[in-house]
């Protein structure tokens, strides 16, 4: 596995459509399944999909729905949209903030290695961004393109970047 080096750049809003699912403790890896396999139930159902992203990322649920726990946390998995207004009613949506972000490639030879790389390269980004005077904003995500040629296998890691001190 390998990853690139951290580049700024200014993007956004996402609008993100799909589906998650809910996780006690530290076990990530059921939740990260069934949100996957939740999301490729629906997909057909999003007819305003834009380009060929899929997102993945962890998700606080009582962001988008006050009456879920505070403590509620969850792996979502979904496609940028164009409207989340367009988007059926039993598919979740959120939505990440305009601004800065600050991103990473996870480059390896099999889709397993790829994946195994965004936990290092989110450790990466939140130290890079704290010794180039940033905090993390409102979204953190890894992204990966459909119809990329692969091998290699890559996922790009995204964080929002905010001054600190603000």
């Amino acid at each position: 596995m390998r990853l690139s080096e951290p580049t700024v750049v200014h993007a956004g809003p996402y609008h993100v459509a799909g589906c998650y699912a809910t996780f006690e403790g530290d076990d990530e890896g059921p939740a990260w399944s069934a949100a996957y396999t939740g999301f490729l139930r629906c997909r057909d159902t999003i007819t305003n999909r834009v380009g060929d992203t899929i997102l993945g990322f962890l998700y606080r649920p009582r962001r988008d729905h006050p009456d879920a726990g505070a403590d509620v946390r969850a792996c979502f998995v979904g496609v940028e949209v164009s409207d989340i207004a367009a988007v059926p009613a039993d598919v979740a949506t959120t939505r990440f903030s305009e601004g800065q972000y600050v991103t990473v490639t996870s480059t390896g030879d099999t889709e397993e290695e790829a994946a195994m790389g965004v936990g290092d390269a989110v450790t990466m980004l939140e130290r890079w961004a704290t010794e180039h005077g940033y905090v993390e904003g409102d979204a953190c995500f890894a992204m990966s393109y459909e119809n990329e040629p692969k091998p290699p296998f890559v996922e790009h890691v995204w964080m929002k970047i905010e001054p600190a001190g603000d």
